[in-house]
Formats: structure tokens, sequence, C-alpha cells
């Protein structure tokens, strides 16, 4: 009996929470416009059946596929994207944190750069209006 495959390349081409999403947009779309999977199949020229697996989440989109099906429904791409919630893994946070100090450290050395009495005073003017509470 063969194995199935579970390699990383496998598990990568699976369909995701983004992609079900994507779907259930398609399927709004679609019917916000009448249209019949089958009618949009024929747009498109692929089978119904692929529509299917499209607003199911089975299937995943191309960006040019999914190109062709904005234009179809007339939808800008961002639609099938809103308002789905991304949300910040740990290592975009500790990312953002990294480059939050390396921006800082660079402030500094900067700063530190300016030789005249003028200029400095700009830049602390102009720090001081950035550091304020928003």
């Amino acid at each position: 009996m063969a194995k199935a495959d579970t390699s990383p390349a496998h598990e990568a081409r699976k369909p995701t929470d983004a992609d079900r999403f994507v779907g259930q947009r398609l399927r709004q779309g679609r019917r916000e416009l009448g249209l019949t999977q089958e009618a949009l199949a024929a747009l498109l020229g692929v089978t119904f059946q692929q529509i299917q697996k499209y607003e199911a989440g089975h299937s995943r989109m191309s960006a040019g596929r999914l190109l062709e099906i904005a234009v179809a429904l007339g939808k800008p791409i961002g639609w099938f994207y809103e308002p789905f919630e991304i949300a910040e893994s740990v290592e975009g946070a500790r990312g953002r944190d990294l480059q939050t100090h390396d921006l800082k450290r660079d402030a500094r050395r900067l700063v530190e750069e300016i030789g005249d009495l003028e200029s400095l005073q700009a830049a602390v003017h102009v720090l001081s209006a950035l550091a304020r509470p928003r």
C-alpha cells in the first residue's frame, strides 16, 4: 500500500483558511450577480465542478485565475480578501521589535553625526514632535 504524500511541498499545496475565505467571497460575488456555477464556469472556461471546488475551498486559485474571476464578477482583487483578518505571528512581532531596535540605533548614530547647533535643534524638534502620544 502506498503511503500518502505528507512532504512539506505537499502540505504547502493544501487549501488554507484564506483559500476557504476567498472561496466564500467567490460564492457571494457570483450570487450577487445571479450567476449559476455553470454560467460562471462557462465565462471562465472551466467546469462547474471546478467552481464548486473553489467555492468550498477545496482547490486553491492561482493569482491569474483570481484575476479572471475578479474581472468576471466586476470586483477588485482586494474585495476577495476583505475583511479577512491576518493574525500577526510571534515571529512577525519579534521581527518588528528587532527592526525597531535597529532603527533606534540608527537614529542615535545619525543624531551623533550632526555637527552644527541649528541642525541638531531641528532634529530634536522633529523627534520631539514624533515622540508625542497620538
